[in-house]
């Protein structure tokens, strides 16, 4: 997913890797604080690799965990939940979400070849 030896990346980028819109991630950093990416004389912005950590975590917050963005906020200020600083975390969350889309898939063929044994 990101670049290796690339320092920042345009939020182009950002929403193309994690498959969000450009508008949701410009509306989450004005919702939550751990996004803050740097902006340039031109006001474009450059997103570093804790800025993309942090995206992936809101993302996975409000779509997979279905957290309101206050449920989020709160989550995100308990001193329990130190993610941004473990950047493992981040990709434990990313493996489990790609381990949980290739179940889905199979869940689907098998409901295929069961359909196929009614007929």
């Amino acid at each position: 997913m990101l670049k290796e030896g690339k320092l920042y990346y345009t939020i182009g980028e950002v929403a193309e890797m994690l498959d969000i819109s450009t508008s949701n991630i410009r509306y989450w950093e004005s919702e939550f604080p751990h996004i803050k990416p740097k902006i340039n004389q031109s006001g474009k912005r450059a997103y570093t690799d804790k800025n993309i950590q942090a995206v992936r975590m809101i993302q996975y917050l409000l779509r997979d965990k279905r957290m309101t963005i206050e449920g989020a906020k709160l989550y995100l200020k308990d001193k329990r939940h130190p993610f941004l600083e473990q950047a493992d975390n981040i990709n434990i969350v990313d493996e489990l979400l790609k381990i949980k889309t290739e179940l889905g898939e199979i869940r689907h063929e098998l409901n295929i070849f069961d359909k196929d044994k009614i007929k």
